[in-house]
C-alpha cells in the first residue's frame, strides 16, 4: 500500500472521537473504582484494575455491537452518526426534529445493556481469578419470624450487582454532564 494512500485513508480516522471516548473512560473508571473500593470495600490498585477491565470490556462490546448495527440503520440515521462522531454536532436532514427521544432511549437501553455487561463481567473475572469478591447477603425479613413460611422470601441482594448498579449510573451521570457541556462549548464557539 503506498504511503499516499494510507494517508488518504487516514485523514477520515475519527481522532477527537477516539480522544473523548478515551478521556470519558479514564473518568468512568476513575469514578466506578470509587465506588467500587467504597461498596465492595476493595483496596485502590484491585478497585482500579476491576473498573478498568469492566470499562474497557464493555466500551469493546459496544463498538462491535454498534459497528454491527450501524450498516443496517437507515442512510438518515447513518448521516447523523456519522456528523457527530466526526464533526462533533449533528447534521439537519428530516430526522433531525425526532432526535432528542431517540438519543433518550438509546441512552436508556446503553445504561441498562452496559450495567448487565458489567455485573456479568465482573462474576466472570472473579470466577477466572478465583477472587470471590462476591457473595451474596440475604436480607432477613423480620416477620418471618413471626409467621413462618406463609410469606414469601426476600430475594437475595448481591452487594457486587449494587455496586455495579452505582457506580454505572454514577460514571453515566458524571458522562452525560460532560456531553451536555461539550455541546454547550461547541455552540458557544
Amino acid at each position: 500500500m503506498p504511503f499516499s494512500l494510507l494517508v488518504d485513508e487516514a485523514a477520515v480516522f475519527p481522532l477527537r472521537a477516539v480522544i473523548f471516548q478515551s478521556l470519558l473512560l479514564l473518568v468512568a473508571i476513575a469514578i466506578e473504582a470509587t465506588v467500587l473500593r467504597r461498596q465492595l470495600r476493595l483496596g485502590f490498585q484491585p478497585s482500579i484494575r476491576y473498573a478498568a477491565s469492566l470499562n474497557i470490556f464493555s466500551v469493546v462490546i459496544g463498538w462491535i455491537v454498534f459497528l454491527g448495527l450501524e450498516p443496517l440503520l437507515p442512510i438518515s440515521a447513518r448521516t447523523q452518526i456519522i456528523s457527530y462522531i466526526l464533526f462533533g454536532h449533528f447534521y439537519s436532514n428530516s430526522m433531525a426534529r425526532g432526535l432528542g427521544a431517540a438519543i433518550v432511549a438509546i441512552g436508556l437501553i446503553a445504561f441498562f445493556i452496559t450495567f448487565w455487561v458489567k455485573a456479568k463481567a465482573l462474576e466472570w473475572l472473579t470466577w477466572l481469578l478465583g477472587v470471590p469478591i462476591v457473595k451474596p447477603i440475604e436480607r432477613t425479613n423480620p416477620n418471618r419470624i413471626r409467621y413462618g413460611r406463609s410469606r414469601p422470601d426476600r430475594a437475595t441482594a448481591s452487594p457486587h450487582m449494587l455496586a455495579v448498579l452505582r457506580a454505572n449510573a454514577l460514571s453515566f451521570t458524571v458522562i452525560l454532564l460532560l456531553l451536555l457541556l461539550r455541546t454547550q462549548i461547541g455552540q458557544g464557539i
